[in-house]
């Protein structure tokens, strides 16, 4: 079994990107419905690409990964950018919600942990944003297994649909499902089945 993820190393060198470059295509869609100058949390930021880029609008942003290598890098690519970013090392299951936020973000990220963590962080995620306010999710599906690589680390792949469920109540102004191909630095090729939401909580909603 890999001691590390394939990210761990690309994260720890300054001169490659581990994921695309800007933000996620959710993000880059639909963030001029978030509401402006808010507050936004970034659950396993990576390199922080969403966080950087919704931190440029205005945004105050916090952002945390369990990836030393990825805060730290988060923190230059921030820094070279002039963008002002709350960057924090933590574990999901350690992060404890000490404020409510106006828009979470978590890519990549939910289907890595054990279900009954990412549930109840889930759960959390919703009872923390602000009524009105928004969550956009992507997680991986159990459309395609977790490729080699990733399944060491790789507990808790989504069923198709269960991911939408669990907004059941909000309104759901983005949703989509299906399979992609990627590349990363080293030569490394993926193909994933993924499911996403942008979803809205509503302003009498305070779960």
């Amino acid at each position: 079994m890999q001691d590390q993820p394939f990210w761990e190393q690309t994260y720890a060198d300054n001169q490659v990107l581990t994921f695309s470059k800007g933000p996620t295509v959710d993000v880059k869609e639909f963030y001029e419905i978030f509401p402006k100058n808010c507050s936004v949390l970034d659950v396993g930021c990576g390199e922080g690409r969403n966080a950087i880029f919704m931190a440029s609008l205005g945004n105050t942003v916090d952002a945390f990964d369990i990836s030393a290598n990825g805060i730290q890098k988060a923190k230059e690519i921030a820094r070279a950018a002039g963008v002002s970013v709350h960057f924090f090392c933590c574990d999901l299951k350690e992060f404890v919600f000490e404020k409510d936020y106006d828009v979470i973000l978590s890519h990549g990220v939910l289907h890595l942990p054990q279900k009954e963590i990412r549930d109840v962080f889930i759960e959390n995620m919703q009872r923390h944003t602000r009524p009105g306010g928004y969550n956009a999710v992507g997680i991986f599906t159990n459309r395609l297994p977790a490729t080699p690589d990733n399944a060491p680390f790789t507990h808790s792949l989504f069923a198709v649909g269960e991911l939408p469920k669990k907004y059941q109540g909000w309104e759901l102004i983005h949703h989509k499902e299906g399979t992609f191909k990627d590349t990363h630095p080293g030569d490394i090729h993926h193909e994933h089945a993924y499911e996403r939401v942008i979803a809205r909580k509503g302003v009498e909603e305070r779960k």
